[in-house]
């Protein structure tokens, strides 16, 4: 009985090995959700624009506070965190360390951050500069100074954040602060 098991054990590590070396993408485990990575999607691009995941990320176009235009679509070939917050935002304020953080641990790997800021609930531009510098965050943090982004984005709470794949593709959304774990484990999953 142990050597019939211990066969069985020894060919399922190899047919795990097959698949995941071999196969890699095409593998059953990949297929089926199981090595922690999005599925890279074919013809990407052909995708409707929309607000839902598997869908490609709407295109904006706003300014930093230093005024530098920003589009969204500039950072495709990147992985990417659209976060929408507010200095004001509980929330916001406890996963903006998380951020800043992974920003510097990925970045390297193609990872980049659009922390959109919802300024027109903020009483000044100097309260997102104060934010900025006491919280030390290095991403980009465009300025939706009309709304307009954040409407278009149907933001209904803050924080909120989109993680977008390297192709433009929406593949999740979280609603609220984000642990640690939660921002990593996405990011790692972005293709």
């Amino acid at each position: 009985m142990k050597k019939f098991l211990s066969v069985i054990g020894i060919l399922l590590v190899v047919l795990v090995a097959i698949d995941m070396i071999v196969f890699k993408e095409d593998g059953m485990f990949n297929q089926l959700g199981l090595t922690g990575k999005y599925k890279k999607i074919e013809n990407a691009n052909e995708l409707p624009i929309a607000l839902e995941v598997d869908s490609l990320a709407p295109n904006f176009s706003l300014v930093d506070l230093e005024g530098n235009e920003v589009q969204l679509s500039d950072y495709r070939g990147k992985k990417l965190l659209v976060n929408f917050w507010a200095t004001w935002c509980p929330p916001c304020k406890d996963e903006m360390p998380y951020m800043q953080e992974m920003y510097e641990k990925y970045q390297d790997d193609g990872f980049e951050i659009l922390a959109v800021n919802s300024t027109i609930t903020e009483k000044s531009k100097e309260d997102v500069a104060k934010f900025i510098s006491d919280y030390e965050l290095t991403f980009t943090i465009p300025m939706d100074e009309k709304n307009r982004v954040s409407s278009d984005y149907e933001i209904m709470a803050y924080p909120t954040s989109y993680f977008i794949d390297s192709d433009g593709v929406i593949r999740s959304i979280t609603v609220g602060g984000m642990t640690k774990e939660h921002l990593e484990g996405e990011i790692k999953k972005l293709p």
